[in-house]
């Protein structure tokens, strides 16, 4: 399976707590997001029925189980620049990441709620992932203080 390791890096680092539950897609939800959204990246997709929707490391980002346009959640008038974005979860500080479903296999864009800028990553979902994760051999998901100076 595309998620094994970071499942492996989950189940390895994560606390046990209600703050780390997540909703694993069937291959029905799975298929009826993809027909609701056909231009959706396969890794979004596959990630949802591998790892699930719901937040990891203890809040430090959200995947949703389907992406939103900024209506959905009451921010499209703040927003405007973000219209045309569809957003699969956010970092629990008001930042969002998405992509440009009118675009086939889109690349991660981020809104970053302070300044209403769009970054465009130019990184595919389960890269973007594994950063929101510090997926890396040589670091643990949540780096001691010390290890940020």
């Amino acid at each position: 399976m595309k998620y094994d390791q970071i499942k492996q890096f989950l189940t390895k680092t994560e606390d046990q707590t209600d703050s780390n539950v997540r909703k694993i897609l069937n291959a029905q939800q799975a298929d009826e997001l993809q027909q609701s959204f056909p231009n959706l990246p396969s890794e979004y997709i596959d990630y949802l029925k591998g790892i699930g929707a719901g937040s990891f490391l203890q809040n430090r980002f959200m995947v949703y189980e389907s992406p939103l346009d900024l209506s959905a959640i009451g921010l499209n008038e703040i927003y405007p620049s973000a219209s045309h974005i569809h957003f699969f979860g956010d970092n629990f500080a008001g930042d969002f990441a998405g992509f440009d479903l009118s675009q086939k296999d889109s690349l991660v864009i981020e809104l970053w709620h302070d300044t209403g800028e769009l970054n465009y990553t130019n990184k595919k979902f389960q890269s973007y992932i594994k950063e929101q994760m510090q997926d890396d051999e040589k670091e643990t998901a949540v780096k001691p203080w010390w290890k940020f100076w």
